[in-house]
């Protein structure tokens, strides 16, 4: 479908930009499936005793926040420690318990689309098939399909497997209906201007609470009979009708006087704006509403109409809440096609044919990763690369393979490698492994891959590590300069420069092919120029340094009441505690809209 006709316009309740971890999860939960808690035998006594009052019941509709007091972990949401204790009970002390929660599809289906620019499991895809993940295999689950893996007799699983995983997930939740695999996000615009400034926020808040009035059609008959006897016999001076007129005519751009209670002005006779057009209007949707499973009236008006509703005239409209048991929602809605009640509009473009479609939504989540734009080096920024000099592993290895088939091994030059983190550390595996030299560039010589990492399971890491500290004198294929950086290359010879930190030594060698990799920063293009959404403002978004400013219990983005963020741009860089995150937005869906139900069975 093309966009830029209104026609080809896709209208979602929730459009999620990324298929990874993030997208699959919360695609999952908005599919109705809905997490119960089954158990309170949590080794954290504190943790225990506060899950007692919520046992058997759905964690979507309890107070989170208090559940998640106290838990303490390698995420600093707290929605996602909470679903990860319960998931994963005393994972990070090696125990292996039963989960307390349970998945049940009790909840209502939100109709939704989650979209990314390949196959479900995003970066997992763009990965070496065969490194071997940081966490546990077990650990890379989402909810509701084991992940079984042993892969080289480890506990740790190939990055292949866990791509495949994720692609059966979809398959296998019957979530495949949900996912657009092959779409670009190009651009996001919102369609109602979006209200940042916090105060602004909280009076708007309070004027949609004073807008949820009460009337039942007993007490909308009456009304309606006291208008026609007014018509009748004038009453000067009754301050309650008064109120309902004030009520009603605030609809179409008029209010009366306190001071003149019946009487209604010329002008509002001559434009067809008497109270007895307002009440029939009433009555012809009042059939409508009878069809709604939630018993509501709803008015339609254009869109002049609501922008006309005040604050005036809703504290005027206190008035009319009278004490029933009997009681029904009185909403207004701007309009009856769905399209019109979105606050965002999202334009994508298919990256097979090329094909335009734009997605209207009321709620926007963002979960497209960090590994979307490379790091690159200041030289690197102005001038294009060259043919050699690759930002991924996966190229890296692909096209050093094609180039020892050609030369064959002996007479292939050194592979420079910059960076001190995971990624480099795996480079120098891979490269070493193909008895390749290695030349390794670091800045900081007493750089540490990650003090996280115990050595009996990341054996592989260590040993890396062990080599930086040596320099290279005792290990074949490796040479480290420490406290360099790359200053430039001369792409002619197919040489790097370096130079020295401390003493601004001046280093050309030649290369077969160089690899910077500094980490890693997610794509948020798309978004408006203005927005600065970090938690430092006017600074790149990164995943790790400075994430999405987000409400660390709805993991609402600050000051854009339905724009979402989830997994690595919130915080969440390991896959365990991504289903927490998840679990925190469709709780605040589920808070916002009274007809999202859960069928407890």
């Amino acid at each position: 479908m093309k966009s830029g006709n209104p026609s080809d316009v896709i209208y979602k309740e929730v459009v999620i930009v990324g298929n990874g971890p993030s997208g699959i999860a919360l695609s999952y939960m908005l599919s109705g499936n809905l997490p119960f808690l089954v158990s309170d035998q949590h080794p954290d006594e504190m943790l225990s005793m506060r899950l007692r009052s919520g046992l058997h019941e759905c964690l979507v509709k309890q107070n989170l926040g208090h559940l998640a007091e106290g838990i303490e972990g390698r995420s600093t949401n707290p929605v996602s420690l909470l679903l990860d204790s319960l998931l994963h009970p005393c994972a990070d002390i090696g125990i292996e318990m039963e989960p307390l929660v349970e998945f049940k599809k009790v909840g209502v289906e939100i109709d939704h689309v989650v979209l990314g620019k390949g196959p479900p499991g995003g970066s997992w895809h763009k990965m070496d098939p065969y490194i071997l993940t940081l966490s546990l295999g077990t650990w890379m689950a989402l909810p509701g399909l084991p992940f079984h893996s042993r892969d080289s007799g480890e506990k740790r699983a190939f990055a292949c497997n866990v791509a495949n995983y994720y692609v059966n997930y979809v398959r296998e939740m019957n979530l495949s209906k949900h996912f657009n695999n092959n779409a670009l996000v190009t651009g996001i615009s919102p369609l109602i201007p979006p209200r940042r400034d916090p105060q602004e926020r909280e009076r708007t808040e309070r004027l949609k609470e004073m807008d949820q009035i009460y009337v039942s059609e007993s007490q909308s008959l009456a009304i309606r009979m006291e208008y026609e006897q007014i018509e009748a016999i004038p009453s000067p001076k009754s301050c309650l009708i008064s109120d309902a007129f004030n009520y009603l005519l605030s609809r179409g751009h008029r209010k009366l006087k306190p001071s003149r209670c019946c009487k209604r002005p010329r002008e509002a006779l001559c434009q067809g704006l008497s109270p007895d057009r307002k009440i029939r209007e009433v009555a012809q949707y009042r059939p409508m509403a009878r069809r709604n499973t939630d018993r509501s009236v709803s008015l339609s008006c254009d869109s002049s109409t609501c922008d006309s509703f005040s604050s005036d005239s809703l504290r005027n409209s206190r008035s009319l809440e009278l004490k029933s048991a009997s009681r029904v929602p009185f909403r207004i809605s701007p309009v009856c096609d769905p399209d019109q009640r979105a606050n965002w509009a999202v334009e994508t473009r298919n990256v097979e044919s090329g094909e335009s479609t734009t997605y209207h939504c009321k709620y926007l989540v963002l979960a497209n990763g960090a590994s979307d734009l490379p790091n690159r080096l200041d030289f690197s920024k102005t001038k294009k690369d060259p043919s050699w000099l690759f930002h991924d592993l996966r190229s890296l290895e692909y096209y050093l393979d094609h180039y020892i088939r050609e030369k064959g091994v002996e007479e292939v030059e050194p592979v420079m490698i910059v960076g001190a983190g995971l990624s480099a550390a795996d480079a120098v595996i891979a490269t070493r492994g193909r008895n390749v030299p290695v030349v390794h560039v670091f800045r900081n010589k007493s750089a540490d891959l990650n003090k996280q990492l115990p050595e009996n399971m990341y054996p592989e890491y260590h040993k890396v590590h062990q080599m930086m500290k040596d320099g290279g004198s005792t290990y074949p294929f490796y040479t480290a300069y420490p406290e360099y950086q790359l200053s430039d290359i001369d792409e002619n010879s197919r040489s790097v420069i370096l130079t020295s930190k401390s003493s601004g030594d001046i280093v050309k060698i030649r290369v077969s092919f160089a690899a910077v990799l500094i980490g890693s920063r997610p794509d948020l293009t798309f978004l408006p120029p203005d927005y600065n959404l970090g938690v430092k403002k006017n600074a790149p978004i990164d995943c790790k340094t400075n994430t999405l400013k987000i409400d660390k219990l709805t993991h609402h983005v600050d000051g854009f009441d339905n724009l979402f963020a989830i997994g690595p741009l919130a915080g969440d860089n390991f896959v365990r505690f991504i289903p927490g995150g998840a679990l925190a937005v469709v709780s605040e869906l589920y808070r916002k809209n009274n007809n999202y139900v859960c069928r407890y069975t």
